[in-house]
């Protein structure tokens, strides 16, 4: 089986969070009532917006308004202060750049994209030809993930500010309130409300601009083609690249225990988000490195099935519940639209009507652009609605149970049991929420149900290490005991 994903290490972790959360199927028969969230009301659901998008290429990044470079806040009495250990125990403030320079992966993005095996995808892909950049646009698409700044110099292939995934690519072109940001409270008002400084304190509007890069959007497309040229696919989960992240800032989880689920929570909406935005821009081609039909849009299971008698139906899908000649389209993104509305507590039914509606429409024998292009921006819209409504974009009434509940009627729905993307994405949400019930207990029993679905060695890239730990499937009575064992270490934390 060609399983391209398990090339990239970090999206290893992804992976083997797969299914676990199985557990939950058992967990509902059991759970209270679920804690009270938000209702809403959307009065206008046409498919054009009211208000500018609340997030989006078009709000978060604006480079035509300066950059400046990461080392324009390098100074030592801005964010170059000495790290933690150099000469103070701790640091408040000030050592951001030096983190992100020595720690962060973001600061080699643009080395990795000068290195031989990147230079291999390109000359592919036809991008490079003898050393030299053939196809610009398409470089172009290569550079927004890769680097802040897209002006190239003389030779059409270095960046004029060549400093991988600095800090104007989360957050904003820095030119308009780089002097003023940190003159007071209302400075820094200013500069979010007019001036093109990121709100990063609000978690959805953190998690879209990750998601900018980690999904994509409408002038940045990782399409099948990068795939099959090499690139890794996308399989983003904020919360869990967040746990091994080297931040350089503060958050409130240290005394917030909801944090992580919340942070999962505006994760996924920003994944669908992005995910709806890559759509419009892929049936509406407006990159010329999209096309239509575009294949990492549906599963890659529909395709890449197995060929060697794997015995792990989760790895496939199947047809008897889908139909011959239909391709399922992608739950890895779009299932944010069902977290949204269940944080809603289904005040707005259009939500799920309108992602199922889309759904069938990219799952028809012979799609039609137009209307995936209309029903993509209706959702969008509905989606940016739906959250000017709360007037809450930290999602501050979301919580560790309502996410264990969302899991767990998540797998109720049985019939979807043998799409992989929609167990790993269930399992993943209530990893998120059980980090604060660690117990070596739960530790085993999700071990166990890891390894039910991580794809077995031998499917992965010979270019990286073997794993030392066993990749076999659990047998039947191993599952259904690390089902059990989990459920009763869930169910005891939550009363606790």
């Amino acid at each position: 089986m060609w399983n391209l994903t398990l090339k990239n290490p970090t999206l290893l972790i992804g992976f083997e969070l797969g299914l676990g959360v199985f557990l939950l199927l058992f967990c509902c028969s059991f759970a209270n009532a679920q804690p009270s969230g938000i209702v809403v009301s959307v009065t206008d659901t046409s498919t054009s917006a009211t208000r500018p998008p609340l997030w989006g290429m078009d709000t978060l990044f604006h480079p035509e308004q300066g950059l400046r470079g990461a080392a324009s806040c390098a100074t030592a009495s801005c964010h170059s202060g000495p790290k933690v250990g150099v000469s103070t125990e701790t640091t408040y403030r000030g050592s951001e750049y030096s983190l992100w320079l020595e720690n962060d992966p973001h600061a080699q993005s643009w080395r990795t994209l000068c290195s031989d095996e990147s230079a291999k995808i390109m000359t592919k892909l036809g991008i490079l030809r003898d050393g030299k950049v053939f196809k610009a646009d398409a470089y172009q698409n290569c550079l927004a993930c890769h680097n802040t700044d897209r002006q190239v110099a003389a030779d059409n292939i270095t960046p004029r500010i060549a400093e991988g995934v600095g800090c104007e690519s989360c957050h904003g072109a820095s030119e308009r309130w780089y002097d003023r940001h940190f003159q007071s409270l209302e400075a820094k008002q200013l500069a979010v409300s007019s001036l093109g400084l990121a709100d990063t304190n609000a978690l959805v509007q953190r998690a879209k601009v990750c998601t900018l890069c980690h999904v994509g959007g409408k002038d940045r497309d990782m399409n099948h083609d990068l795939i099959a040229a090499g690139h890794p696919a996308l399989y983003f989960d904020l919360a869990v690249y967040y746990e091994s992240y080297p931040k350089h800032w503060r958050d409130a989880e240290q005394t917030d225990p909801n944090f992580r689920s919340r942070l999962w929570l505006a994760g996924q909406i920003a994944m669908a988000d992005s995910e709806l935005e890559l759509l419009q821009a892929r049936a509406l081609k407006t990159l010329p490195v999209s096309t239509w039909p575009e294949l990492s849009s549906y599963q890659c299971t529909s395709c890449h099935v197995s060929l060697n008698g794997i015995p792990k139906p989760i790895h496939s899908i199947d047809r008897d519940l889908i139909g011959s000649g239909r391709a399922p389209s992608r739950d890895w993104n779009l299932s944010g639209v069902e977290a949204l509305s269940t944080y809603l507590n289904r005040s707005i039914p259009e939500l799920d009507n309108r992602a199922a509606v889309l759904r069938s429409t990219m799952e028809a024998p012979n799609p039609r652009v137009s209307k995936i292009s209309e029903q993509a921006t209706g959702l969008r819209n509905l989606i940016h609605q739906s959250l000017y409504a709360t007037g809450d974009l930290s999602l501050s009434r979301w919580s560790n149970a309502r996410q264990i509940s969302f899991s767990a009627s998540r797998f109720q729905n049985a019939n979807r049991m043998s799409n992989w993307e929609y167990a790993a994405g269930t399992y993943m949400s209530a990893w998120a929420s059980s980090q604060a019930m660690r117990s070596s207990e739960l530790d085993q029993a999700m071990q166990t149900i890891r390894h039910a679905l991580v794809f077995p060695v031998d499917t992965q890239s010979p270019k990286f290490p073997r794993r030392a730990e066993s990749t076999t499937p659990p047998n039947l009575e191993q599952w259904h005991s690390a089902l059990r064992k989990a459920t009763k270490e869930l169910l005891e934390s939550t009363v606790k």
